[in-house]
């Protein structure tokens, strides 16, 4: 097994290879799983009897939900969750999910208040509710960022305003549809740019915690244009790190800035409870679409998130509407799709995470043996290619023709091991890197398998080594043919330039 300090040699032939994130490749060698799987960590999946099944069942990235738990919780569940994967020979990626700056109402007189249809209300800051017409909410600078006219939605969309008047520090809104108002739910203004900070003071100590931990990714909650993104970037740099940064687009205003937020960001996660609040809910699975197309044209990630399984909550099966769900987002193109209260508070974790393998496996399985989707969208907005650009193509189209075994791409950073994934080729592609933060980074990106390898400097070697070592490795068997990609010579740390094509001797 190749390590960061030993580098492999020919003449070693391990009788069990052992290679972390190649369990699942030796498992179904004919035909690997390509979309990933994210779950979020939780009461139901801290133990670690759960979490070792988690990942042997396919868990591929661990979210850790930073609006619950301290800093000690998530800290344990890091180390845990590390060296589970590791016995487990897995690769399991750390995605760090920011909690942003949610809006709530404050305290609530006697706990929750009855909120009649037709009846004027009044919004105004506080922490706790003096009078009952008055509703308290924690945003200070509410009446700069409304207008009249416009909706206000309290507790996942469940209670309507609309707002008529703005007097002062308040704003007057008339119940639009009423029900019951619990203490510290949510408050979203989906026709309202809020003039919120990206990151919360919580958020920055959240994110200190994270890049100290290592973690794998960061997501960023209700991100509304590309300068939110830009910013927390630049936090992150500022603390001598270099983490990947997801935008969760949740509101109307990121998807209108939706090609500037994709520039900018390194994937994007439809986070659809919020969209839906923010939007109408019909308008959904249009926006699920857009975003993964964008996600395609810059040849970044893309998660889906919320309620896939939501069923498996309380029950052991999931419902045909919940499979068709998650069935049409691997038929979209979706890198990775994800699970939340299944498995971080449900009955049912490990089925949950079971169920989605099932329905990747069986959905891969039919459109691999349909016509192939590959999209000729030029990556960005220069329409002018690049070398790397075409090669990534050409890989595909040749991997294609030759029924190869893998794409075997040789990468410092992996961005042609995206590239390469976002044709969405059927065979599966290997990335070989000598860093280890680029193969756990790669764990998102669709139908990639990473490999940490440190033969990365001496091109003549790597090259005529590889299928040997690729052979001993049990990743190919004699007579399987392999395209491999390279920037060389590979001292110069040069863009991708080169592709051959190789037959296993």
């Amino acid at each position: 097994m190749p390590t960061a300090t030993t580098a492999p040699t020919t003449k070693t032939k391990p009788t069990e290879p052992s290679i972390p994130g190649f369990k699942s490749f030796h498992a179904n060698m004919d035909s690997p799983r390509h979309c990933k799987i994210v779950a979020t960590m939780g009461p139901a999946s801290s133990s670690p009897e759960v979490q070792k099944q988690l990942i042997e069942t396919g868990l591929d990235i661990a979210r850790l939900n930073f609006s619950h738990g301290s800093h000690e919780d998530h800290r344990k569940n890091i180390e845990q969750l590390r060296r589970i994967s590791q016995e487990c020979g897995r690769t399991v990626a750390l995605l760090q999910d920011l909690q942003g700056p949610k809006i709530r109402t404050g305290k609530i007189l006697d706990g929750k208040q009855i909120i009649i249809t037709g009846k004027d209300y009044v919004l105004s800051y506080g922490a706790e509710q003096t009078e009952a017409q008055i509703i308290p909410i924690d945003y200070q600078e509410l009446v700069k960022d409304v207008a009249v006219g416009q909706q206000v939605l309290m507790d996942d969309g469940l209670l309507a305003f609309v707002i008529n008047k703005i007097d002062g520090k308040n704003v007057h809104v008339t119940c639009k549809v009423g029900g019951t108002l619990k203490s510290r739910k949510g408050v979203n203004f989906p026709e309202a740019k809020l003039s919120l900070p990206a990151l919360t003071e919580k958020d920055s100590r959240d994110l200190l915690f994270g890049i100290s931990q290592g973690v794998d990714f960061v997501a960023l909650s209700f991100v509304q244009d590309a300068k939110d993104i830009i910013q927390v970037k630049d936090m992150i740099k500022a603390l001598g790190a270099d983490i990947p940064v997801i935008a969760k687009i949740e509101k109307i205003p990121a998807m209108i800035e939706l090609d500037a937020i994709a520039a900018v960001s390194d994937g994007l996660m439809v986070a659809r409870g919020d969209l839906g609040v923010e939007a109408s809910v019909e308008r959904v699975p249009g926006y699920q679409k857009q975003i993964i197309q964008v996600a395609e044209k810059y040849a970044i990630p893309v998660i889906i998130a919320t309620q896939m399984l939501e069923s498996m909550i309380e029950n052991p099966r999931a419902t045909l509407a919940e499979i068709n769900d998650v069935a049409n987002g691997v038929l979209d193109g979706a890198d990775c799709v994800m699970l939340s209260g299944e498995v971080a508070a449900g009955k049912y974790p490990v089925k949950c995470v079971q169920t989605m393998v099932d329905i990747i496996n069986e959905v891969e399985h039919w459109t691999f043996n349909n016509k192939q989707r590959r999209s000729e969208n030029v990556r960005g907005p220069d329409p002018k290619w690049e070398e790397h650009q075409a090669i990534a193509k050409a890989a595909c189209e040749a991997a294609d023709k030759l029924n190869a075994k893998a794409i075997v791409c040789l990468t410092l950073t992996g961005s042609i091991a995206r590239l390469i994934s976002s044709w969405r080729p059927k065979t599966p592609i290997i990335a070989i890197s000598p860093r280890k933060d680029v193969i756990q980074r790669l764990t998102m990106v669709w139908g990639v398998y990473g490999m940490q390898n440190p033969l990365f400097y001496n091109t003549d070697v790597l090259l005529q080594d590889l299928p040997q070592l690729l052979k001993s490795l049990k990743l190919v068997n004699s007579g399987d043919i392999i395209v491999i990609t390279a920037g060389i010579p590979i001292t110069k740390m040069n863009p991708t330039n080169m592709i051959k094509i190789n037959k296993i001797p």
